[in-house]
């Protein structure tokens, strides 16, 4: 029992050793190393040359199977494995020259002699050496000169172009990002890829030099060979001379196409992997047929002329009419496919054109699908798309992780397209399918920017197009002169990006959707699952949590200590308004609120509403079920106090600073709404968002006009 207990153990350990790929590779290296050294009886040089003949059919069979199905660098282990057997071959390679030394016509080598008759046929004698020795020499110059230096030199090729071209191709995996094409996942296995075909071909580029080293190797050992078993025969043996010519030539020869034929395919393998297009998806074998089949008239001409060869004295007839008759034959058969394939594309085109007037339920798909950002520009402005410096591509990577910084949202992919229904240097931003800015560029031209007490320049009258300042067009040579003057100059990409930015800004409550909620909560949960928990353990649906963020962003609130937010909430109960709630947070996000207003003084300039517009305004507004303040003004009044917050709006904003206005917290989210249809770029805020550590200046009141006394 306990025997059979031992044995069971030693297999299993026997076992466990062979499924260690590492062990087995390990003993491979040690077992190669000991040839060298060692020397080895004939059975287990018989052993080692069909172990060796069998990697270099096997290699040449995975190389096959790679090319015509996969990538290449599927196959990244083929310069390590190039490598291994190589040494392997020099190995037996010092092994066989020592049995064949020292052994002579006595050596019992099966391999070696099987070989060495194998190639020489019938032949007999001096004739059969002669025949041996011009088949191994055709061999060796074969795989040095054609397939060897062949695969080297595409291997250098293949590896310099390579590095040169990965800049371009890692950019323009940025740009798909940008584009929407990909997700960031696809990206960074793009990015895999690239990396490893850059190092594959680097590695193929050392590797094919072992390769170059093991044929020139094989050729110093034959003749190593040759003349070593001359002077052992002949000096040593006492052997004739041409009985020790034929028996160690005849070794050598064998010995010599026992080494060079695994050599030999694995050049072959390492031509068909360096020669293989990366860039092409498909398989080798796909390949190959839409290449030599593409043009039928080749075939047809070709068969003629085997036709007419045929009836010339001398030729093979009857050969060289088959096969021109079977040209002849597969261009027809091409050129038939081809009008059948014709055939076939006009009748679904025809079927698709027919399918689109009955308004085909396939094409509903794509109408109904809707992007969430785009960019349609006309045709002139391409060009601002496609440069790699400076291009609007490269501002919106910049702008997401400003977004994702100053406001706390991630900004959706823009979708950038070419409209034919725009004008050549027109642009229209959309949400949702729907327009929310424009503007037109003059490429070629920069936009002069600048206050109204500035010396005109000479240029194009325009308005910019995200505060509608006045602006001139004006050449890119003349910049310099504009900004000596006092002009702020800006390109017309900047122009794009700008306006973009404010409009996503402006409706940046509008792109957090329940989706990019759900995102947003997703990765706080990692960091802080307890807030989280919290909140929903409240009773706070997704959908309000959603609202109260939107509230936030519609008043240029960042949202990206959302940890801290989902705090102040889960001091609330769901049954408070929504709009209360929102002022609860604002207030203990003061902090956040001022810092985007004050100087760097720690300053804040503030307009200041007049008591009597406050009166009026709490007297009219009626509150909704959500708390949201409905102002109930009269249209004189309600016109009135728009007036006056122009004005001292107008005022503050000349000098520099913002538009900030300052009244108490019953009606300040009221004041907001009536300033919003004055200007969007207003910021309202409470007495209570003020922190105590800020210097508040009153820089001037939102007043009515005094009435004439009489």
């Amino acid at each position: 029992m306990v025997e059979s207990t031992k044995q069971k153990f030693e297999l299993r350990n026997l076992g466990t050793l062979f499924k260690d790929s590492t062990t087995i590779f390990r003993a491979m290296i040690v077992i190669v190393v000991m040839m060298l050294i060692i020397p080895i009886p004939s059975f287990l040089l018989d052993f080692l040359m069909s172990v060796n003949l069998l990697f270099g059919i096997l290699i040449v069979l995975m190389t096959l199977i790679v090319c015509y199905t996969r990538k290449v660098t599927d196959f990244s282990i083929f310069p390590t494995m190039l490598l291994v057997t190589t040494i392997m071959r020099v190995a037996v390679n010092v092994s066989s020259t020592r049995l064949i030394l020292t052994e002579g016509a006595n050596f019992d080598g099966k391999m070696v002699r099987a070989f060495g008759e194998f190639v020489v046929g019938g032949s007999k004698g001096a004739a059969g050496l002669v025949v041996g020795v011009i088949i191994f020499v055709i061999l060796v110059l074969v795989q040095f000169i054609e397939i060897t230096k062949g695969a080297t030199r595409v291997s250098e090729v293949a590896a310099r172009f390579s590095l040169d071209k990965m800049p371009n191709l890692f950019m323009a995996i940025d740009v798909e990002v940008n584009n929407g094409a990909i997700t960031e996942e696809q990206a960074i296995e793009k990015r895999r890829q690239l990396s490893e075909e850059s190092q594959f071909y680097g590695n193929m580029d050392g590797a094919s030099k072992f390769i170059q080293g093991d044929v020139i190797l094989g050729i110093i050992i034959t003749l190593i060979n040759v003349i070593g078993g001359l002077i052992v025969g002949i000096v040593i043996h006492g052997e004739p001379f041409s009985e020790a010519l034929t028996n160690y030539i005849s070794l050598t020869i064998g010995d010599g196409l026992v080494g060079q034929i695994p050599s030999l395919l694995i050049s072959f393998s390492t031509g068909l992997l360096v020669t293989r297009s990366s860039g092409n998806e498909s398989s080798i074998g796909d390949t190959l047929w839409q290449q030599i089949s593409r043009y039928d008239r080749v075939y047809m001409i070709a068969g003629i002329v085997l036709l007419v060869m045929s009836v010339l004295p001398g030729f093979p007839h009857f050969i060289l009419i088959v096969m021109g008759a079977l040209l002849i034959y597969f261009s027809n058969q091409l050129r038939s496919g081809e009008k059948k394939k014709q055939a076939n594309i006009a009748m679904a085109e025809r079927e698709s054109a027919a399918k689109k007037e009955l308004g085909g339920a396939e094409n509903y798909d794509s109408l109904l699908k809707v992007d969430e950002l785009t960019l349609h520009i006309g045709y002139e402005l391409i060009p601002l798309v496609n440069e790699t410096d400076n291009s609007i591509i490269s501002s919106i990577r910049t702008m997401r992780k400003h977004f994702a910084v100053e406001i706390g949202i991630i900004m959706p992919d823009i979708h950038i397209q070419d409209n034919i229904e725009l004008e050549p240097n027109q642009y229209s931003f959309k949400l949702r399918g729907q327009e929310i800015g424009s503007g037109s560029i003059r490429p070629g031209c920069m936009m002069a920017m600048g206050s109204d007490d500035l010396e005109p320049i000479d240029g194009e009258e325009t308005r910019e197009p995200v505060f509608g300042l006045a602006a001139y067009w004006i050449r890119e040579d003349a910049r310099l002169e504009a900004e000596e003057l006092g002009y702020t100059v800006v390109d017309p990409t900047t122009i794009i990006t700008t306006h973009i930015q404010n409009m996503v800004q402006t409706h940046a409550d509008e792109i957090l959707d329940r989706k990019a909620t759900e995102e947003l909560l997703k990765k706080l949960e990692k960091d802080n699952s307890a807030v989280v928990f919290d909140v929903k353990e409240l009773g706070f649906k997704k959908g309000q949590i959603q609202k109260i963020l939107q509230l936030l962003l519609r008043e240029g609130v960042s949202i990206r200590d959302l940890a801290f937010i989902l705090e102040r909430l889960s001091d609330c109960s769901p049954a408070m308004k929504l709009y209360a709630i929102v002022e609860y947070i604002r207030q203990g996000m003061k902090r956040v609120i001022c810092n985007k207003y004050k100087t760097d003084e720690n300053e804040l300039f503030v307009l200041l509403i007049d008591s009597d517009i406050e009166k009026l305004i709490q007297q009219s507004v009626r509150e909704t079920e959500e708390g949201e303040p409905i102002v109930g003004l009269k249209p004189q009044a309600l016109r009135a106090i728009q007036q006056a917050i122009a004005n001292a709006v107008g005022k503050i904003q000349s000098e520099g600073f913002p538009a900030l206005i300052i009244t108490n917290s019953r009606i300040r989210r009221a004041v907001w709404e009536l300033c919003r249809t004055v200007s969007k770029n207003i910021a309202v805020i409470s007495n209570e968002e003020v922190t105590g550590d800020l210097k508040l200046t009153i820089y001037g009141r939102v007043e009515l006009p005094k009435k004439n006394e009489d």
